[in-house]
């Protein structure tokens, strides 16, 4: 039963990521983004801390174990946009589905030549080819640094997973407080573009745009800390399979607000669900975690 529990949340993280990402989008090419981003974040953290009921109380080295992770995680995002503004959505897209492999490479490196390595490696690529056909990219001739860009996304996203299950598998951190910290890493992280690089949020924005901070703010603590309960037990590769579902329910969120499916989205849609039946993230070894209490005393 725990582990149907655990995919569950894992499956929560993935569509709370995907209206983040949706959200996040509408802004992206807005001159305060990265105000909003800061705001969120920060607003995020506060919400954590008190729902924790204090800071993380945690060792120096502690902390120094979450900041590195999230770490990873705001340069995967930050490489991301770097390489979406380079090479476009599509190119992008494509080369962060390697993101899948790296995952499972970096899990199983020493079982890749087993038969269940082997299984895990074709599930991989199939979900690589489900997210490439969907992306459907155009490759231009000339080479640009945004496809390194791109590269180094994958890696440092497919690492965070790595290392965000290292730690809360080892009970170095406790789920919360390590996306207490994470998300207070991400605010230092955006908080100089926020000041120096795009244009600052108006003093005088609207009640409405207010309420629009809180509800990003109350996704990113969400997703967040599913993400982290999710991963007490869910190692790399099962949790990039199931994140490589997100493009898949973005396209679905779109479809409800009327934009049509593009043509290659079946093809993509049954090459994942072969990827997922080969995979199976929802079977996990070994001896779940309890999922209570979700908060730990002090």
């Amino acid at each position: 039963m725990n582990q149907l529990a655990y995919f569950g949340i894992a499956f929560l993280a993935m569509l709370l990521n995907t209206a983040l990402s949706l959200v996040l989008g509408q802004a992206f090419y807005h001159t305060a983004f990265a105000s909003v981003m800061a705001i969120g974040y920060g607003l995020a953290t506060c919400f954590l801390i008190i729902v924790q009921g204090h800071p993380p109380a945690i060792s120096a080295k502690k902390w120094l174990w979450a900041i590195a992770i999230a770490s990873l995680q705001s340069a995967s995002f930050y490489l991301e946009m770097a390489g979406l503004l380079k090479i476009g959505a599509q190119q992008t897209a494509t080369i962060m589905a390697l993101m899948v492999v790296m995952a499972l490479l970096l899990q199983d490196r020493k079982k890749i030549f087993s038969r269940s390595g082997a299984m895990a490696l074709i599930s991989a690529s199939f979900a690589f080819g489900a997210l490439a056909i969907l992306a459907h990219p155009s490759w231009p001739k000339s080479w640009n640094n945004g496809y390194l860009f791109a590269f180094m996304a994958a890696f440092a996203f497919a690492a965070f997973f790595f290392g965000n299950h290292y730690v809360l598998k080892k009970r170095i951190i406790d789920p919360v407080s390590l996306a207490v910290i994470g998300l207070l890493t991400q605010t230092v992280w955006i908080t100089p573009a926020a000041l120096f690089l795009t244009r600052p949020l108006p003093l005088d924005f609207h009640s409405g745009i207010f309420l629009g901070l809180i509800v990003l703010a109350i996704l990113m603590a969400a997703a967040q800390l599913c993400l982290n309960k999710a991963q007490q037990a869910m190692s790399a590769f099962p949790m990039a399979l199931i994140f490589s579902i997100e493009p898949f329910a973005s396209r679905f969120f779109l479809w409800m607000k009327g934009h049509p499916f593009p043509p290659s989205f079946a093809w993509a849609a049954g090459l994942l669900v072969v990827a997922l039946f080969l995979g199976q993230p929802w079977v996990m070894k070994g001896r779940k975690p309890a999922l209570f209490p979700l908060i730990p005393k002090k």
